[in-house]
């Protein structure tokens, strides 16, 4: 099997929410986390991962999934440059604090890089909270948070946002259609073929699984996840086979960084 690294890496680790934002992308949530077997056939494929990026629904809703990954990564000696997670900042976890402790340990060994927690803040957020009356309670769990070093902020929207989930309901000049990010691997040889016995395959900029498994978009609806967005399904092949099935780019080493550059621009551009 290939060595893969994989520049981001989402893992869309539970599709549990307390909230129900107007603008948010995923839509309907549901009591569903990802399982043992999506977390060890995702990362036993993996060699390093740039940022690992833990997604939802809400993260802190999925704290022992969370650990699972963290352990597993571990334990199997996959390098991690920095842990990365967005929550809604009504719950305060103590025990994610405990985690991210416990990755950075262990990133400490081989990298600067400091993990990080954001804190979704924006008028749609904001106003989801004053309806359900956590506005007190966001205020003082942001606080809590932003006493950690790995307290990053706030996340807020600068771009149009996908229609995807409940932001289909917006008015549609706040919103435009998703539009994939091409994906880009390197290979070897003449063939534009991968060493299979020893070659490293780096993957970017961003690959992204949900909690059934699917390799699908970071933006999708958990409904498009399953359906338009599904580009193939860990339990059934590996990672590279799945991409390269759906016509993944190939490209020179020397040549990726500068490609997923431009990919990672162009994708944002289209967004404003």
């Amino acid at each position: 099997m290939n060595k893969l690294y994989i520049q981001n890496l989402g893992l869309i680790i539970t599709n549990k929410c307390n909230l129900n934002c107007k603008h948010c992308l995923r839509g309907k949530c549901s009591n569903k986390s990802m399982s043992d077997d999506v977390i060890e056939a995702t990362l036993s494929q993996i060699t390093a991962i740039g940022v690992l990026h833990l997604e939802g629904g809400e993260p802190t809703l999925a704290i022992p999934t969370i650990e699972k990954i963290l352990t597993f990564i571990i334990k199997n000696n996959i390098l991690v440059d920095k842990v990365s997670t967005v929550i809604n900042g009504t719950r305060y976890e103590s025990k994610l604090i405990e985690l991210y402790d416990y990755i950075q340990e262990y990133i400490n060994k081989y990298s600067n890089e400091t993990s990080k927690i954001v804190v979704s803040f924006d008028k749609y957020h904001v106003e989801e909270l004053r309806i359900l009356k956590l506005l007190k309670d966001y205020i003082e769990n942001t606080s809590k948070y932003a006493e950690s070093v790995y307290y990053d902020g706030y996340y807020e929207i600068h771009n149009k946002l996908f229609r995807e989930g409940n932001a289909i309901n917006l008015d549609k000049k706040l919103t435009v259609p998703l539009r994939p990010m091409k994906t880009l691997a390197t290979y070897v040889g003449k063939n534009r073929s991968f060493d299979k016995v020893n070659g490293l395959c780096n993957i970017g900029p961003i690959v992204t699984i949900n909690v059934d498994g699917n390799i699908t978009e970071s933006d999708a609806s958990f409904k498009n996840q399953n359906t338009i967005y599904n580009y193939g399904n860990v339990l059934n092949e590996s990672i590279i086979e799945c991409l390269l099935r759906n016509k993944i780019k190939t490209v020179k080493p020397d040549k990726f960084e500068r490609k997923v550059n431009k990919q990672i621009i162009k994708y944002f551009s289209y967004k404003h």
